[in-house]
């Protein structure tokens, strides 16, 4: 039997060192008078009464008086199987109480919290986006850069295969690719405008914006429906505006320009 083990596990049930020592000493003779518990114990003598007060009045010792030495104040534990369901029956009482004041607490929650934080360094960003990817159910809507796009190509094709609706809006000449692809009209002025970006969204439940192209690169994750929304339309109104500018790209030049520099720079 390893003795310091059980110590340790009645500490566990909220015994002091001395206290677990003290009612082993006590189930091994009993009743017993202060200065045996010490000697069976190993607990210092001046700590014993101190120790053998306090237990008294949580009922797990109690004072016997008489026996062949008189008046002469002993001790015996309380049996252990009599403390051992005390113990069961006030675990399963907290428990049953935890149960009902956490669902409370967790009831009382600003129901309007969402996940919002930022990731910096480009590779923890894109890490981000490739577990979100990984993680996708149903859809994927984003705008990105070829370089972005190649480095996700694994995970964007695994979902693909899984089923998942994938619509991709590409900055620059993409790499073949086996669902929907719109390419983004090229000119100089809307490649610095879009330099770095990355935007997406997953199963319309999580948008993540990216931007590669600063000093230090960082991502924002939210899971909050306007950053959702707002992100989704962004998406879709470029592609919108693309889809125009391909399929009627000479009456659009003719009037802003090659480069779309007169409707661009209107503000």
């Amino acid at each position: 039997m390893n003795i310091q083990q059980t110590i340790d596990t009645l500490k566990e049930l909220g015994f002091t060192e001395y206290e677990a020592r003290i009612y082993l000493a006590l189930l091994r003779a009993h009743p017993s008078n202060g200065n045996t518990i010490a000697t069976l114990s190993g607990v210092p003598t001046p700590k014993v009464y101190e120790t053998l007060r306090k237990m008294q009045e949580r009922e797990v010792v109690f004072a016997v008086a008489g026996g062949d030495k008189g008046n002469q104040v002993r001790y015996s534990p309380l049996p252990y199987d009599e403390l051992l369901t005390r113990t069961k029956r006030a675990f399963l009482g907290n428990v049953s109480y935890l149960q009902d004041a956490l669902t409370e607490y967790a009831s009382m929650s600003d129901t309007n919290w969402t996940e919002l934080f930022v990731i910096h360094g480009y590779s923890a960003a894109m890490e981000a986006v490739r577990s979100a990817v990984a993680e996708s159910k149903t859809d994927i809507i984003m705008s990105l850069w070829s370089r972005e796009l190649s480095a996700l190509s694994d995970v964007l094709g695994d979902a693909h295969e899984r089923g998942v609706s994938i619509v991709t809006l590409t900055f620059d000449e993409p790499p073949a690719v086996p669902w929907r692809n719109f390419r983004h009209h090229d000119a100089k002025l809307i490649r610095l405008r879009h330099e770095g970006e990355l935007n997406l969204v997953l199963d319309k439940e999580k948008a993540i914006v990216f931007q590669s192209s600063h000093e230090r690169p960082h991502a924002v994750v939210s899971r909050h429906p306007v950053t959702i929304k707002t992100t989704l339309n962004y998406i879709r109104h470029d592609i919108y505006v693309n889809r125009i500018v391909a399929d009627f790209g000479e009456v659009m030049i003719q009037r802003y320009g090659p480069g779309l520099d007169g409707l661009i720079n209107d503000f």
